[in-house]
């Protein structure tokens, strides 16, 4: 059935050709061409048997040469005839006899015009290659974009679990504290009286001190040493302490003085309990020197986060709990000393605390909490801060 249709469609094509040649082909301007070329033939011919048969000469020729002459210049005319009348009945004949250098210019400017056109052309495709590669990049952007919002994504999720396992450390902090509480309760009900590691008090030396200076201060610190011991124990071990000797270490404390004595930097001593104390027992102090460098000057911000107050279930006493604990490993973080036995760098009143719980509770919107320094804050501590609030 396909081949059928083929040849149907290929008769049909010829027919329509064959009918296309018919219709438009001036048949009466041929007819009338050929009928005329065939009379004035004829008659060229009967005029050149005539004159040959006369024997008429033109131009001193022989009678057979001038009936040829004839002849040619019937032909001659016959085509000159049939040039005029193409010319007269056709726009194409004249075009093609008078019009030709018009056209071949015209031809020329054409392709001068096909030139540029291509070299526009040309000009366009790289144009356009040029925008399919921006799209690309484009393209490769967004992908990016897109891997970056789904790496936010992924962080924000991690930080999700984050915060959830810091909710749970805080929750785990508060029960050892609780226990720590109560294991300190019982030690002091017991005969321990001072823990090992435990800070007693610390003193800085500023930088050039001279030797009568740094042997001050070294005084200073045993005076409040036994301060500290004094106020660390309940009332009715403090008559049992009041006349405990405290044993610092001549040797270590010679070869500290030496070190701090014109030493170009600050300097500061710490003075710990050397070992778990039972109540009766000498307390023996270790000293330690370090280089003390200014961490927080005064009133800048030790530690600030932002909290929503708006938030359901928002308890600003527990808020304050978890800022205080971020704030103690933000300074550790940052250089300040912790308590070798507390591992605390320092403490907030109870009642700037309760202030700051209050506070807290007026508010209702986002609000920033920060910790600034109250006084230079030192590599030894301790972290002395107070609390403001902005909306």
């Amino acid at each position: 059935m396909p081949g059928h249709g083929r040849g149907d469609f290929e008769r049909s094509g010829g027919s329509l050709l064959q009918e296309y040649f018919w219709s438009r082909t001036n048949w009466l301007l041929i007819l009338s061409l050929i009928l005329g070329s065939a009379t004035l033939a004829f008659l060229g011919d009967i005029l050149g048997f005539k004159y040959g048969k006369q024997r008429i000469s033109l131009f001193g020729l022989r009678p057979k040469y001038t009936s040829r002459l004839i002849t040619a210049i019937t032909g001659g005319v016959i085509s000159v005839i049939l040039l005029a009348v193409l010319s007269v009945l056709s726009q194409d004949v004249r075009t093609a006899l008078f019009s030709m250098n018009y056209i071949q210019q015209q031809l020329f400017d054409l392709r001068l015009q096909l030139n540029e056109s291509q070299a526009v052309a040309l000009q366009a495709q790289e144009e356009l290659e040029a925008q399919n590669k921006t799209l690309h990049l484009t393209a490769a952007s967004l992908d990016i974009a897109r891997l970056d919002l789904e790496t936010l994504r992924s962080d924000r999720f991690l930080l999700e679990q984050e915060k959830a396992e810091l909710e749970a450390s805080v929750r785990g902090m508060r029960e050892e504290s609780d226990q720590l509480k109560r294991a300190l309760r019982t030690m002091k009900n017991e005969a321990i009286a001072l823990s090992a590691n435990t800070l007693l008090a610390q003193q800085a030396f500023e930088p050039g001190s001279t030797r009568e200076e740094v042997l001050s201060g070294m005084e200073a610190l045993k005076q409040a040493v036994r301060l500290s011991v004094l106020r660390s124990v309940s009332d009715q071990a403090l008559s049992r302490l009041r006349n405990v000797p405290i044993e610092f270490d001549p040797e270590a404390e010679s070869a500290l003085v030496e070190a701090i004595v014109g030493a170009e930097g600050r300097r500061y001593v710490r003075a710990l309990s050397r070992e778990n104390v039972a109540f009766g027992e000498a307390i023996p102090i270790r000293l330690e020197v370090g280089t003390s460098i200014l961490i927080y000057p005064d009133g800048d911000p030790v530690y600030r986060r932002m909290y929503n107050a708006q938030e359901p279930g928002f308890q600003p006493e527990e808020v304050l709990h978890v800022f205080l604990r971020e704030l103690k490993m933000q300074a550790i973080r940052d250089g300040v000393l912790p308590d070798p036995a507390t591992n605390n760098v320092g403490t907030l009143d109870g009642e700037a605390f309760f202030d700051a719980v209050e506070a807290l509770q007026a508010i209702h919107a986002p609000v920033i909490i920060n910790a600034l320094a109250s006084g230079d804050i030192y590599t030894e501590g301790p972290v002395v801060i107070r609390l403001a609030f902005e909306e």
